[in-house]
């Protein structure tokens, strides 16, 4: 019977999502030679190649592409067999992490639509700074987390690049104070202040830290009274920020990246989870 391998349309899947052989080897729990022998396998057993690699990473084929879109079918409808015929599996909690920042963008549709779309799942958030939330991943204290990426690091799946927008009060000009005002996140967790305190150096604009607070509120606190100008990724600017940029004498700040932390050997219900949120962030 000539038949299809789902575990092998499943590490197909996690490639392209992933964006490599080695990301998605460590979010499948498996080895990379692991990863590229499944892969070899399905295209013997097509006849046809699926994926080319270059130093740009690995990309589809016509074939490849011709394909992914059957296997993401075919995959979830494995899930949903599963999950009719064993639904204690996609019971239970799952603990998700977020900084504070993101929690209005991306938590309410966790709550919300996640939660209608799977009742027997309880939604718990925990917000921290994203070098938090990854310790408490790697410990197990909380089951999956959405980060902000150190600068020098490739943790987790890459979701998306957030651009860093400037922003002050409407009735306030402190940009035009000299030094330049900030309100900003303690500097020992903050993964976006390096961004933001790198482009003011290279830009010449004296700067100093007027405002420090560990909580969104508080910096967002800080900006309506117009005491200081801060940086917020886009998603969480709102009508009640005036943005600003280089016409205001401000340097083009470089964007953050968002990444998933999903452990190996993760839940089916964690992996629901998972599966939800990499959809959510394609969908933006």
């Amino acid at each position: 019977m000539n038949n299809i391998d789902t575990d092998a349309l499943a590490t197909l899947i996690a490639i392209v999502d992933a964006g490599g052989f080695g990301a998605a080897a460590h979010r499948l729990g498996r080895t990379q030679p692991g990863v590229s022998n499944t892969i070899a396998r399905l295209e013997n057993k097509l006849g046809k190649k699926l994926i080319n690699r270059s130093r740009r990473g690995p990309h589809l084929t016509d074939h490849g592409e011709l394909l992914i879109g059957y296997a993401r079918r075919i995959v979830a409808i494995q899930d949903e067999a599963l999950a009719a015929l064993q639904p204690e599996a996609l019971a239970g909690r799952v603990l998700v992490g977020m900084p504070d920042d993101y929690l209005g963008v991306f938590g309410t549709p966790l709550i919300e639509r996640f939660a209608a779309q799977n009742p027997r799942i309880q939604v718990e958030i925990q917000c921290n700074f994203s070098s938090e939330l990854e310790g408490s991943v790697d410990r197990g204290d909380i089951d999956i987390a959405i980060i902000t990426r150190d600068v020098h690091s490739l943790a987790g799946e890459f979701l998306r690049h957030e651009p860093l927008v400037w922003c002050a009060s409407p009735d306030e000009t402190p940009e035009l104070l000299d030094p330049l005002p900030l309100a900003l996140f303690p500097e020992k967790f903050c993964r976006a202040r390096p961004h933001i305190v790198d482009a003011l150096d290279r830009a010449g604009r004296p700067w100093r830290v007027a405002w420090t607070s560990s909580h969104l509120p508080s910096i967002q606190t800080a900006i309506s009274l117009g005491k200081a100008v801060t940086a917020l990724p886009a998603s969480v600017i709102s009508p009640m920020h005036r943005r600003l940029g280089s016409e205001d004498g401000l340097p083009e700040l470089k964007p953050v990246e968002l990444a998933l932390l999903l452990p190996n050997g993760a839940r089916a219900a964690v992996r629901r989870m998972a599966t939800f949120i990499r959809t959510e962030f394609r969908a933006l």
